[in-house]
């Protein structure tokens, strides 16, 4: 149900589907379940629909504004129960991104579910930031296709939101609205006031302590190897004399450490003592800044 995304075809030689009432998709329940006969491959047709109906009903009762309540009224009442109903995984294709407020109830007629008078009150709550939004009912955003004999006018649901999403939502869906996310979340880290650890740490390179008393320097200290490559080759003579003698070479394993031996190493104990020290020296600096 998540998954749903419906596109319109326009062609006067394909009479397939319907033509929309509405020109945006899931707004036509009609059209949307001959799209679904076309398009989809599903096994059991009446199971799927009826899932389908129960959805868009919730979704559509939630969705009513009561006579003399005002938009924000009707989003105090229904947030909790929609908060509930997206939480459990239940999607509508025409609520798919945002509750829309609309009159009416919807009913069956002939076995077509007819919704309510969809975007009347020109308010909707988003699923993204909760927010009780206005929104308008403009011309949608059009991405044209072409294909080999149709022409085809793909119109999505979220079409009504993307100027939200571009300005107001702290969950946008466009790449506008990630920007501006982005954007103002690096200002306000910018703005905001260094605590003492961050400016006893930027202090740390200059902090005044000598040369001398840094006993390790900024880069890896290397020490001469304790162990020389003859008294490893010794070992290895000792320890795989009868494979020599058989193969005249050494074991794989051998050939391994003796060609990365290495004269100058890096010893195991130099990172833990480099931590130690810029422990105490980072203790030291943020004692005298509290103080």
């Amino acid at each position: 149900m998540s998954g749903f995304d419906i596109t319109t075809f326009i062609d006067k030689k394909d009479r397939t589907l319907p033509k929309p009432f509405n020109i945006r998709p899931g707004y036509d329940m009609e059209y949307v379940i001959t799209y679904i006969y076309n398009y989809f491959g599903i096994n059991d047709y009446q199971r799927f629909f009826d899932t389908l109906f129960d959805n868009e009903r919730s979704f559509d009762t939630l969705s009513s504004i009561k006579q003399n309540e005002t938009p924000v009224q009707w989003s105090l009442r229904v947030r909790v129960s929609l908060q509930d109903l997206v939480n459990s995984g239940k999607f509508s294709v025409y609520h798919r991104f945002a509750l829309y407020g609309s009159f009416g109830q919807g009913k069956f007629v002939n076995f077509d579910y007819r919704r309510p008078r969809i975007h009347k009150s020109h308010m909707a709550i988003c699923f993204g930031c909760w927010k009780l939004v206005k929104i308008d009912d403009v011309n949608p955003k059009k991405s044209f296709h072409f294909t080999r004999q149709r022409y085809v006018d793909r119109l999505v649901p979220s079409d009504l939101m993307i100027s939200h999403w571009d300005t107001e939502c702290s969950k946008p869906k466009t790449d506008f609205g990630r920007a501006r996310v982005i954007q103002q979340a690096y200002k306000r880290f910018q703005e905001r006031v260094p605590s003492n650890a961050r400016l006893a740490w930027n202090s740390l390179p200059n902090d005044g302590t000598s040369d001398d008393e840094k006993f390790l320097t900024l880069i890896p200290h290397k020490i001469k190897n304790p162990i020389p490559l003859d008294r490893i080759k010794m070992h290895l003579n000792k320890e795989y004399a009868e494979y020599i003698k058989k193969y005249n070479r050494y074991p794989v394993g051998a050939e391994f450490t003796i060609r990365t031996y290495k004269e100058y190493i890096i010893p195991d104990y130099w990172i833990s003592r480099k931590k130690s020290q810029l422990q105490e020296r980072f203790r030291k600096r943020l004692l005298e800044i509290e103080v």
